[in-house]
């Protein structure tokens, strides 16, 4: 059976989260992507060749054994899953007896594979452009433990790595099975993107599921990265907490149920309403400044500033995202509204 749910789990480190959300359901998936907006939004084709997906991080990120997950960096992991068997079509880890359900992309369909041999994870997924959505070929991914990437993101010991190919596609299983407390996140660095934090999956009660929940893996592009710094640096509320990336931050990006970038969406806190010091910020239509009001057909925000575990969504909306910064990294924020 398939099924849409979205179970929130946070998952907290210190002073930061990793961020995640619904990578698996249709209805809440962390990746966006445009219809033919503004050229800041990021834009994609699934496996069907349907466009969607986008930036990503949200809530709901599809947990490693078949619930969902709406937190930063983790996806939860449910012991059981339902009734479609190895082959069969599923669109998240718990429609599979297995509980895998492998896919490259968070908003297609796939098909239910066998667990991988020793409680390990097997880490599916497409390395993406935040900006543009577009694959990024033959680059390594490392995934970390979330409390290592805080200290040290870049030289931190790797869980596994592996490159993605020329289609951005990466498939790698960790040797055994994975031991981080907290949960992991794939980390993009070097060449053209800055240091980026997408979560991955979380345990529950302590163990892992055979499959990671989110499998769009995102990059910030350093030179769009330096722009935004440039265009927010007038901003006397959150020079304080600029520029973006040294001194940690969220990049985000609103989408409606096709992934396309949706506008006129407000995001708050869910935790603390009108006594949040987080600051968000929006990108124009023209993509050359930022406006405190709402998102513009770019669909793309900045946030700085959370509280510890603070949680975020669009006004009106339900999709929650759990805010984290640690420095000398991006971490990515996708919220899905219908």
């Amino acid at each position: 059976m398939l099924r849409s749910t979205c179970n929130l789990s946070l998952m907290t480190v210190l002073t930061a989260t990793a961020l995640m959300a619904c990578g698996d359901d249709k209805g809440t998936s962390d990746t966006g992507a445009s219809t033919g907006g503004a050229t800041e939004s990021p834009t994609s084709t699934t496996a069907g060749g349907t466009t969607s997906d986008a930036p990503t991080s949200t809530t709901g990120a599809e947990t490693t054994d078949g619930t969902t997950d709406g937190t930063t960096t983790g996806a939860t992991t449910m012991m059981g899953g339902e009734t479609a068997a190895d082959g069969e079509a599923c669109s998240a880890n718990g429609d599979c007896m297995s509980v895998a359900c492998l896919k490259y992309r968070d908003l297609e369909d796939g098909e239910c594979v066998a667990a991988p041999d020793g409680g390990a994870t097997r880490f599916a997924g497409t390395l993406l452009d935040f900006v543009s959505g577009a694959p990024v070929p033959n680059i390594e991914v490392r995934v970390i433990g979330a409390f290592a990437a805080l200290s040290d993101p870049v030289g931190a010991p790797a869980v596994v790595t592996g490159n993605a190919d020329a289609d951005g596609k990466v498939d790698i299983v960790s040797p055994a099975a994975v031991d981080e407390g907290l949960g992991v996140i794939g980390i993009i660095t070097g060449g053209d993107y800055y240091t980026s934090a997408t979560g991955l999956a979380s345990p529950v009660d302590g163990v892992y599921g055979p499959m990671n929940g989110n499998r769009d893996i995102w990059g910030m592009p350093t030179a769009k990265l330096t722009d935004w710094n440039g265009y927010l640096m007038g901003d006397k509320e959150i020079e304080a907490s600029l520029p973006l990336g040294e001194k940690g931050g969220v990049v985000g990006f609103v989408r409606d149920g096709t992934g396309a970038p949706k506008a006129g969406a407000k995001v708050i806190s869910a935790t603390k309403a009108d006594a949040t010091t987080a600051k968000i910020r929006y990108l124009a239509a023209d993509g050359l400044s930022f406006t405190s009001d709402m998102t513009s057909s770019t669909g793309i925000f900045i946030l700085v500033g959370p509280s510890l575990a603070e949680k975020f969504k669009v006004e009106g909306g339900t999709v929650e995202g759990t805010a984290g910064s640690a420095p000398n990294a991006v971490f990515v924020m996708i919220l899905t509204e219908p």
